[in-house]
């Protein structure tokens, strides 16, 4: 399976403890991994190591301005890739069957990692760094706020929400905050717990929270608007084919579905019967794309009309990724 930062972070951090002072080991792995290159002086890697934690280095890094030139393009030769996205509901069961386990396991160890691959999530968390945790979600609400905006619609118009793959709720608490009913799913019972934990804490009274199951993926009645970030880029390609074709179907006229997935990757490919046979190689995150053309289809089909696609980086490099928004006709 092909590799990426999240798990080579995971390997690299998942030790008995995350140091606490900055070593020059760290601030070039650091650079190797994210640049790919050296440090350029010593200067530059004593600097490094003079900020708080391993994160603060990787996160200076990560808004440098040459890591966000890197950022993946489709060129116009881009290679097509070979994709098995249909599948036999048996197939597909076993699919979510090993999906939803890996995420349950993933959530009784590091739940909060799981969510946010930053080292400074990997083992118990203070209060401060779970403040931390769900102080970022309010950034997923301003990108959803001004891509309704963009679209001129506005959140009193959605007065049920459906934000599949939720997590521990580090977005539905500050969704539920803005829109009137939330509706929030996710694979894994380990992370729900905590979610509906968290929310009681915070006084959100006006979520529901449900288990993704093969039956429905949690989706059993009509919304108006459907969010996802983060979360279908860890499932197989017959997956995400399954969960959007679920999700638009149940979408209310002149509903909006607006999610992110990995369009592309150069040389990446997926067959069932490779799948199926590297389970023990995936790793604790598989990352998956579905070609734009797949998508795009089963909108049209959904009878769902595209409304923007905006190219962001929620996957990370080298990977394509994609947000896009649709109607329901």
């Amino acid at each position: 399976m092909l590799d990426t930062l999240a798990t080579r972070l995971y390997q690299f951090v998942r030790r008995p403890r995350w140091p606490e002072v900055v070593s020059r080991e760290i601030v070039v792995w650091a650079y190797q991994r994210l640049l790919g290159r050296e440090p350029e002086s010593e200067i530059v890697i004593t600097e490094k190591m003079n900020l708080r934690s391993p994160f603060a280095v990787i996160k200076a890094i990560l808004d440098s301005p040459e890591y966000a030139a890197r950022t993946p393009y489709m060129d116009s030769y881009a290679e097509p890739l070979e994709v098995e996205w249909q599948v036999e509901p048996d197939v597909a069961a076993a699919m979510l069957a090993h999906i939803s386990e890996r995420w349950r396991q993933l959530g009784e160890e590091c739940p909060y990692w799981s969510v946010l691959a930053g080292p400074e999530f990997m083992s118990e968390n203070s209060a401060e760094r779970q403040q931390a945790f769900y102080d970022s979600g309010a950034g997923d609400l301003r990108m959803l706020l001004a891509t309704l905006s963009r679209v001129g619609r506005r959140p009193e118009q959605f007065p049920v929400v459906f934000e599949f793959g939720c997590g521990l709720a580090r977005v539905t608490s500050h969704l539920c905050k803005q829109f009137h009913h939330v509706i929030a799913a996710d694979f894994s019972p380990s992370h729900l717990a905590i979610a509906r934990r968290a929310l009681s804490e915070r006084g959100a009274a006006n979520v529901d929270l449900k288990c993704a199951t093969a039956a429905d993926f949690g989706m059993s009645t009509p919304y108006d608007l459907w969010f996802n970030r983060f979360v279908l880029q860890h499932n197989p390609p017959p997956l995400i084919v399954a969960v959007l074709e679920r999700a638009l179907t149940l979408l209310r006229p002149r509903g909006l579905a607006i999610f992110q997935v990995p369009v592309y990757l150069a040389g990446y490919r997926f067959k069932i019967d490779e799948y199926f046979r590297q389970y023990a190689n995936h790793g604790p995150f598989e990352m998956h794309l579905l070609p734009q053309p797949v998508i795009l289809d089963l909108a049209h089909r959904a009878g769902c009309r595209l409304l923007e696609i905006r190219q962001e980086d929620s996957a990370g490099v080298p990977w394509i990724s994609q947000f896009f928004t649709f109607e329901k006709s």
